[in-house]
């Protein structure tokens, strides 16, 4: 910033190294859910109107991962710079257990208050009302159901970007979301009959994948 007339190449491209596999990655997930959105049209009206707002809780409580994650990366990132290895993986350590506690409380609300959060985001005069808040019931408990993985994916992806690993984090993110959430979403979803519990099964799915790799990749390098 002393100059902006006279970039910092080097930096500008370490920028760019390490910032457009977070990107993809960011879009792999992200068009995931989107493209969950088109198959749960193709169920039906009052499915895709579930959908839709199961959906916007579940990304509503993952903010608090997604904060984690990011706090994890700034204080791990220093841990990383000054070259301490162990206090990155305490640092995620401490991450991963704060989510592991928001996640319980998560989960407790899908499970036991399914009808007050959908209920907030549909109209009380819509007839479709009360076939919305049965079927948004069944997906919040699928969401509820992969509360652990969905922290465990962030919190492990904020740890490896504090290590500035963030390649194969991507190359993980596309084999879990595109090569098995998305295939196992349509097939569990139309093939198998299941319509709209299948392809919250089938995210569920690729949601695990990535937690599973990821967990163990970042652990595999940083539990000593």
């Amino acid at each position: 910033f002393r100059n902006p007339f006279r970039p910092d190449w080097a930096a500008l491209g370490e920028v760019f190294r390490l910032g457009w596999p977070i990107g993809l990655t960011t879009l792999a997930e992200v068009s995931l859910f989107a493209g969950s959105s088109i198959l749960m049209g193709w169920v039906g009206e009052i499915a895709l109107a579930a959908h839709g707002v199961a959906l916007q809780i579940a990304s509503i409580t993952f903010m608090i991962f997604v904060g984690l994650s990011q706090a994890v990366t700034v204080r791990g990132g220093q841990a990383w710079g000054r070259g301490d290895a162990r206090a990155l993986g305490e640092i995620t350590g401490v991450g991963m257990a704060i989510a592991g506690c928001a996640a319980v409380a998560i989960i407790l609300a899908f499970l036991l208050l399914p009808d007050v959060l959908m209920g907030a985001f549909v109209d009380p005069d819509d007839p479709a009302r009360p076939d919305i808040l049965a079927l948004g019931a069944v997906f919040l408990a699928v969401a509820a159901a992969f509360q652990f993985f969905d922290a465990g994916q962030v919190l492990a992806v904020g740890g490896l970007r504090a290590a500035q690993d963030t390649r194969v984090p991507m190359i993980i993110a596309v084999i879990s979301f595109w090569g098995i959430g998305m295939p196992a979403a349509y097939i569990l979803g139309f093939t198998a009959g299941l319509g709209g519990l299948g392809i919250w099964i089938g995210l569920t799915l690729g949601l695990a994948f990535d937690a599973i790799l990821l967990q163990a990749r970042f652990w595999r390098r940083f539990a000593r």
